[in-house]
């Protein structure tokens, strides 16, 4: 079923976000990287410059300067900025601008500058979805401080059946899709009988850890409406550097209404999806991301938080247009 190359709609390749321009946009933001790779060799040059081997998770200077910003985009590849559990630990500043975000890949997800909503990436646009509901284009220069991106080339697709809840649909993407040690990018066009979801709200310093906050986010329930599923399933090895298993936003056909997707009943739509073979992970350099214990356990919070159950805070209606 495999069809690379191909775009949801059917074109070819991506949007020009995903090569080409990335040069003029890194040169004042040298940014450390862990490149997720596999060889069966010790390449001499990671050794001469970072004294560790190629691997899977070395820490080499791939995100430095204009050289590596010059070649060409890997197109299988997850781009990640910053790892979740700094999010978790209150590092809400953002830190790439969305501009720059975008010479990775032209499909993800993320949040936004101090928290404030959340990223739905589409097409090579982004959208901030605010937690009042409301939906707005990202201007290029919004920064932010988590976000996983790429150039979404389908591999394959498939119908999606009518679903009565996320469980249901993750479970069912699991024996359709396959590739449990891959990260995948999901792409769902659906008529969507009921949606749960949330978005977050804007942080003011001092900063604190999520787990610590009880109001940090609105939630909402939508029904009958078409829309796009934007996710990306991380294998399980990756825990505490990227949200483990399955995270998705969603974006309504008619841009007025999107968010973090808690559950849903789905009517039908059509799947493609995109397995991905190498991950990127941005780190930020800075006394406070230095600050940040990395080695804390928060597994349990980050369950809590990204899979959050509960009854709508917002009336159905207060978001609609």
């Amino acid at each position: 079923m495999a069809d690379r190359g191909a775009s949801p709609a059917g074109g070819a390749g991506g949007v020009p976000g995903c090569a080409g321009r990335a040069a003029d946009l890194v040169r004042a933001r040298p940014l450390a990287s862990w490149r997720a790779r596999c060889s069966a060799w010790t390449c001499a040059w990671c050794w001469a410059w970072c004294f560790v081997p190629c691997s899977v998770g070395a820490l080499t200077a791939g995100g430095h300067g204009v050289a590596a910003a010059e070649e060409a985009v890997d197109r299988d590849r997850i781009t990640q900025v910053s790892v979740i559990k700094a999010l978790l630990l209150g590092r809400f500043d953002g830190t790439v601008p969305l501009a720059e975000l975008l010479t990775d890949g032209d499909f993800g997800l993320g949040t936004l500058d101090r928290l404030d909503g959340e990223l739905v990436v589409l097409d090579g646009r982004g959208f901030q979805i605010k937690s009042d509901g409301a939906v707005s284009e990202v201007p290029p220069e919004a920064t932010i401080p988590w976000a996983m991106i790429t150039c979404f080339d389908r591999d394959g697709a498939l119908p999606c059946p009518a679903t009565g809840s996320l469980v249901e649909l993750e479970r069912g993407l699991d024996a359709a899709v396959g590739h449990p040690n891959n990260f995948v990018a999901l792409r769902i066009e659906a008529d969507v009988a009921a949606i749960t979801l949330r978005s977050v709200h804007a942080q003011a310093r001092p900063y604190r850890p999520i787990d610590s906050r009880s109001d940090f986010q609105s939630v909402w329930k939508r029904e009958g409406l078409r829309g796009t599923f934007v996710g990306i399933r991380s294998p399980r090895w990756a825990d505490g550097v990227t949200v483990p298993g399955y995270h998705w936003h969603f974006l309504a056909a008619d841009r007025l209404s999107g968010g973090h997707v808690l559950e849903c009943s789905l009517r039908g739509g059509t799947i493609h999806y995109d397995v991905c073979g190498g991950w990127l992970v941005k780190l930020e350099e800075s006394p406070a991301f230095d600050g940040v214990n990395l080695s804390a356990d928060v597994r349990e919070e980050l369950d809590r938080i990204e899979r959050l159950r509960g009854p709508p805070v917002l009336p159905a209606t207060q978001a609609d247009p």
